[in-house]
């Protein structure tokens, strides 16, 4: 234990995926990028996310209780990360990103994977409001479906770590349910 070092209290999940949440403000797609997510469940298909009580997303989730969530590729990690510099407060970002709509919630047309979701419950923890979300639509591109099977091997999704650099996915080393049977 001596090579050990004891850091101050941080949630070290390294790396974490990057979204952005998509929402309206105003009448407009808002884009929110968001670190703070965590898959709840698979049966039913539940999502956390933790998002400031102040975030202009949070005033169209209060009265919809809805939201897209938006995976970039490494090729869109500008914008990604202008989207969480910026607040919808004080910037229109409509036109960051090329979009469409899909039951009144905004969708990024490049990001690979689109998840609408529902809340179901919320917990505000100080200035944080987490809520937990049902996943009632999951929109991807054709090209990650391969002989009718999901394939996110070509999928470079933007990651990030908590010493303050975005990451990509690197290479297949196992598979689930299936590594551990021949220890």
């Amino acid at each position: 234990m001596d090579d050990k070092l004891h850091l101050k209290p941080y949630p070290l999940i390294h790396p974490t995926t990057i979204c952005l949440v998509g929402t309206l403000v105003n009448d407009k797609p808002n884009w929110t990028t968001i670190g703070d997510l965590a898959v709840a469940g698979l049966n039913p298909p539940l999502v956390m996310i933790s998002l400031h009580a102040e975030h202009g997303a949070m005033r169209y989730i209060d009265e919809h209780h809805k939201l897209s969530v938006n995976i970039p590729t490494k090729e869109m990690v500008a914008k990604v990360d202008f989207a969480g510099i910026h607040s919808s407060k004080k910037l229109d970002k409509s036109t960051l990103f090329e979009h469409h709509m899909e039951d009144g919630l905004p969708l990024i047309a490049d990001a690979p994977i689109a998840l609408l979701l529902r809340e179901l419950d919320r917990i505000q923890v100080k200035q944080r409001v987490v809520l937990v979300c049902e996943v009632y639509d999951t929109i991807v591109d054709a090209s990650l479906v391969q002989d009718g099977r999901l394939s996110l091997e070509p999928l470079k999704t933007v990651l990030y770590g908590l010493d303050n650099l975005y990451y990509t996915i690197g290479d297949i080393i196992g598979e689930g349910y299936k590594s551990g049977l021949t220890k």
